[in-house]
């Protein structure tokens, strides 16, 4: 998406602030990279960006730089912050589940997706290295993780059907469910490398395999779990 300028008088556009300019040039050009790969080129990425050439050189150091900071926030797992703070804490408890596991099968998705490009990319650029993340990375990524591990907490918070009707704490659980996610992601990056084909199971599959061994035996089960041939 070209990057919009805001207007400063007829015929002249006011410049972004340089973390804006950056900001908006990795959004503007993660599709043509995805879609590109290696074979992207410097005209392709000014024009998904609507820029000139020379004006990803004096934001970005090279292309390679470019290429790697695009891919660092393609991955940013902070994007699912707003999502999972959107689950509805009045909805069925499957609900809440399945909403949770859709969007980390989604990221998931995306992230291996990136992340082979990211191997594809290095290949080509610089004799096969692309440069590691910036500094504060590692830190970052810790920072948000705590922050997603408190939303999948919360939505997983006991309905109106009282808080024994599990057979272990919240944290517990939580921990369950990001296992279940990881082996999501070790699945699609296996089926990925190897062309094979193998998928995950669906979120409905996850969901019914979840909460069957997390609730207490005899614990009514939520109107989305009842009749499911994904049982």
């Amino acid at each position: 998406m070209p990057l919009n300028l805001p207007s400063t008088r007829a015929g002249r556009a006011s410049p972004l602030p340089p973390d804006e300019r950056r900001t908006a040039i990795l959004r503007a050009v993660q599709e043509v990279v995805l879609e590109r790969g290696a074979a992207v080129t410097t005209h392709d990425l000014a024009a998904a960006a609507g820029v000139a050439e020379g004006t990803l050189f004096r934001v970005f150091e090279d292309k390679a730089t470019l290429l790697r900071e695009v891919v660092l926030a393609a991955v940013d797992p902070s994007q699912v912050l707003p999502q999972l703070a959107q689950v509805d804490l009045a909805a069925p408890l499957a609900e809440r589940v399945a909403t949770i596991v859709r969007i980390g099968q989604a990221r998931v998705e995306r992230t291996v997706a990136w992340m082979s490009l990211l191997h594809q990319l290095g290949r080509a650029e610089r004799g096969g290295h692309l440069g590691g993340p910036p500094p504060g990375w590692a830190d970052r990524r810790a920072t948000v993780g705590v922050a997603i591990r408190a939303q999948i907490v919360r939505g997983q918070q006991p309905d109106d059907l009282g808080a024994d009707r599990f057979r272990y704490g919240l944290d517990t659980t939580a921990d369950l469910l990001e296992i279940i996610l990881v082996g999501a992601a070790v699945r699609a990056a296996e089926a990925a490398r190897t062309e094979t084909g193998r998928t995950a199971p669906d979120a409905d599959t996850v969901v019914a395999m979840f909460l069957s061994g997390v609730l207490e035996p005899g614990t009514p089960s939520d109107p989305e779990l009842e009749g499911s041939s994904t049982c």
